[in-house]
C-alpha cells in the first residue's frame, strides 16, 4: 500500500479555500483568494479504482494553511488516516504568467514529478487545474461557490488514454 500512497500523493494537491473574513467568491486578486484559505479544514478524498487505485477508497484527514516566506508561499500540513499519512503541500501565485503552482511531499519520501498549474476564472468562481507528470496529463476543476467548502475533481491520463489516477476532495472549514 505504500507504493499507492506515493502515487496518491503525487498527484493529489488539496487546497481548502476560504475563512470567515474573506468569502472566496468574492475574493478581487490572486492574493486575497490565498489569503482566504488559511486556518484548519476537514478534507475528504474519494478515489476511483483506476490503474494505480485498485480498489475504490476514501481517505479522511485534517489540514492546516498558513502563509510563509513573506507571504509568498501557502504552506499546507495534511495528516490524513489518523496521522498514518502526512503531506507537506506549498502553493504560489506567479503573477507574471497569472498562474497558481502547485507541489507536494510527503512522509514516504514522494515529492514534485512534474508540474501542476491552476489558472483562476473569477467570474465562474473557479480553478481550472492542469499537469505534466512524466508523459501522463492531469486536468480538473476546483469549484470555489461556497464560503466555506471547496470541491475538486481530478484525473490523469496516461497518453493511451487509460486512467491512472481519478478523485475527488471536499475541503470544509473548521468551525465555520
Amino acid at each position: 500500500m505504500s507504493k499507492t500512497f506515493q502515487l496518491i500523493s503525487l498527484l493529489i494537491f488539496i487546497f481548502p479555500a476560504c475563512d470567515r473574513t474573506t468569502n472566496i467568491a468574492s475574493a478581487e486578486s490572486p492574493e486575497q483568494l490565498m489569503s482566504s484559505w488559511e486556518g484548519e479544514w476537514d478534507t475528504e478524498v474519494s478515489f476511483k479504482k483506476s490503474a494505480l487505485i485498485p480498489e475504490a477508497m476514501t481517505l479522511k484527514g485534517k489540514e492546516t494553511n498558513k502563509w510563509i516566506l513573506n507571504k509568498k508561499f501557502m504552506q499546507s500540513e495534511q495528516v490524513f488516516a489518523g496521522g498514518a499519512f502526512k503531506k507537506l503541500g506549498l502553493v504560489r501565485y506567479e503573477p507574471n504568467e497569472d498562474v497558481f503552482l502547485f507541489w507536494d511531499f510527503d512522509s514516504n519520501g514522494s515529492f514534485p514529478m512534474g508540474g501542476t498549474y491552476g489558472k483562476w476564472n473569477k467570474a465562474k468562481k473557479e480553478i481550472v487545474i492542469t499537469g505534466e507528470y512524466l508523459g501522463a496529463t492531469g486536468k480538473g476543476l476546483i469549484r470555489l461557490n461556497r464560503k466555506d467548502k471547496i470541491e475538486i475533481d481530478f484525473k490523469v491520463e496516461s497518453e493511451n488514454g487509460t486512467v491512472l489516477l481519478d478523485f475527488e476532495a471536499r475541503s470544509i472549514k473548521i468551525g465555520s
